[in-house]
C-alpha cells in the first residue's frame, strides 16, 4: 500500500503565499473572502469498479477478477486568482483474487500481470494560479498531459493514475498561441510507488486558423531506471519534437481529421549512447456526425537495432494495441499501422482497431492485434464499457498469444 508523504500534501499550500506574491496580489483585497472561498468549494467523486479477464499462452492459469477504484475531490472556490484541489483515492480487489498485481513477479508468477495493486493515499494535491491574461500556474501534485499524451500522461486506464509533483505553467497571452513549460522531482507511478525523477517539459503551440494546430516540444527525462525494459544502466533521454494536426474541411457533413509528428530522441544527463533513433507518425481520417475511420502509421525507430524509442511516461493504452505487448519497444524498434472506426448511436459508441507490426531493423514480422470496445451512457453520469483485445505474435517470433476483456462501470457525481 503507497505511503502518504507530509511534504506532498504540504508543498502546494506552503506555496500559497509566493503564489500571491509573484501575482502582484494582495492578499488583504480579495474578490472573495477566504472563508467563503472555502465553504462555496466544489466536492466531486468517482467510482470506478472493473471485471478484468487476461489468457495468456505462455502463462499456466487464468487471470480473472475485479478491481475498483474511488477518488473524492474537493476544489476550492477562486480567491485572489488562486484554487486549492484536494484529492484522495482508494483501489483495491473485489471478490476473489486469481491474478497478479506485482510487476516485480512478472516472470515468477503463472498468472497474466493485472498491474492494479491494492492502494490508500494522496492523488491530486494542488495550488492552481490563472488570471484573465492567460497565465497559469499549477504547483503541486498534479495530472500532466501533454499534446495526445504520447510521451507524458496520466495513463488513466489504469485505476491508480500517474501523477507528477512539481510546477507547470503557461501563458496564452500571444494571439492564437501558448507558451508552457514544467519541472517535476518526484513522480507516482500507476502501481502507488513513488520515485524520484528530473523531468523538465517545454512546448508551444500555435493556431494559425480556426482547426489547425502546430507544436514544437522539448522534453528531457533524467531517470535512470525507467519503466520500459532497455538492459542499461541509465535510460535516461532527451526528445525534440514538432507536431502538426487538425481537420480539412471537405463539405458540410465530413471533414478530413489529419496528424504528422516527427521527433528525436537523443541520451540525456548520463544517458547511454546508444539513445538514438527517430519517432514519426501520419495518420488521416474521415468524420461525420455518428461515425469516424481513419488511418495511422507511427514508427519507433532503431538505432542499428541496439534500441527502440521508449515512451515510459506514455498512456499505453492509447498506443500500440490494448494488450500492451508492446510496453517496452523492441531494440529492433517498431512500426504500427492501424487502421480505426467508430460509430455513435444515441447513448452507444462502437469502437474498433486493427494494427499490424514489423520491425524498424531487420524487417521483422511482430504479429497483428484487433481491439474492440463498446460505450453506453446508461445515464450522464454512469458510463458502462465493455472491451476485448486479441495479439497474435508473428511467424518465427517466441511472443505468447494474448486474449484480454475488461468490463468497466464508471459513475462520477459533481
Amino acid at each position: 500500500m503507497g505511503q502518504v508523504r507530509g511534504s506532498v500534501i504540504l508543498a502546494p499550500l506552503a506555496a500559497l503565499p509566493a503564489l500571491c506574491c509573484a501575482a502582484g496580489v494582495s492578499a488583504g483585497d480579495p474578490d472573495l473572502d477566504l472563508g467563503d472561498a472555502f465553504s462555496q468549494g466544489h466536492f466531486a467523486f468517482e467510482l470506478r469498479p472493473r471485471y478484468n479477464r487476461i489468457d495468456e499462452s505462455d502463462k499456466a492459469l487464468l487471470t480473472e477478477g475485479g478491481t475498483f477504484r474511488a477518488i473524492a475531490k474537493w476544489r476550492s472556490a477562486p480567491w485572489n486568482d488562486l484554487r486549492l484541489t484536494v484529492e484522495g483515492i482508494y483501489a483495491d480487489h473485489i471478490g476473489a483474487k486469481h491474478f497478479n498485481d506485482d510487476g516485480g513477479n512478472f516472470a515468477g508468477s503463472p498468472y497474466p500481470l493485472l498491474p492494479d495493486p491494492r492502494y490508500a493515499g494522496v492523488n491530486q494535491v494542488m495550488v492552481e494560479y490563472a488570471n484573465e491574461d492567460g497565465t497559469r500556474v499549477k504547483v503541486g501534485r498534479q495530472v500532466v498531459r501533454m499534446d495526445n499524451q504520447r510521451w507524458v500522461s496520466d495513463n488513466d486506464f489504469r485505476q491508480i493514475p500517474q501523477l507528477f509533483d512539481g510546477v507547470m505553467a503557461s501563458y496564452g497571452g500571444i494571439a492564437n498561441t501558448e507558451l508552457s513549460g514544467g519541472y517535476f522531482y518526484r513522480y507516482r507511478d500507476t502501481s502507488g510507488e513513488t520515485e524520484d525523477i528530473k523531468l523538465t517539459l517545454l512546448h508551444a503551440a500555435w493556431n494559425p486558423m480556426p482547426g489547425q494546430a502546430f507544436a514544437a516540444y522539448a522534453y528531457f527525462h533524467n531517470q535512470p531506471v525507467t519503466a520500459n525494459f532497455t538492459g542499461f544502466a541509465d535510460s535516461s533521454y532527451k526528445v525534440y519534437g514538432v507536431r502538426a494536426e487538425g481537420t480539412l474541411r471537405q463539405n458540410c457533413c465530413i471533414e478530413l481529421p489529419y496528424v504528422v509528428e516527427l521527433a528525436q530522441q537523443k541520451p540525456y544527463a548520463n544517458g547511454d549512447s546508444r539513445i538514438d533513433a527517430r519517432y514519426w507518425r501520419a495518420g488521416i481520417g474521415a468524420t461525420a456526425s455518428a461515425w469516424t475511420v481513419r488511418a495511422d502509421y507511427e514508427v519507433k525507430g532503431s538505432n542499428g537495432g541496439q534500441y527502440g524509442v521508449q515512451n515510459p511516461l506514455t498512456d499505453f493504452y492509447a498506443f500500440n494495441g490494448w494488450t500492451l505487448h508492446f510496453f517496452t519497444t523492441p531494440r529492433q524498434g517498431l512500426h504500427d499501422g492501424w487502421l480505426t472506426g467508430r460509430y455513435a448511436n444515441g447513448p452507444v459508441t462502437l469502437f474498433g482497431e486493427a494494427h499490424r507490426f514489423r520491425s524498424d531493423y531487420g524487417s521483422l514480422d511482430f504479429g497483428k492485434e484487433s481491439d474492440m470496445g463498446i460505450t453506453w451512457e446508461a445515464l450522464p453520469n454512469l458510463l458502462l464499457r465493455l472491451q476485448h483485445a486479441r495479439y497474435d505474435p508473428g511467424s518465427g517470433q517466441a511472443a505468447p498469444s494474448i486474449r484480454k476483456t475488461w468490463f468497466t462501470l464508471i459513475y462520477t457525481f459533481g
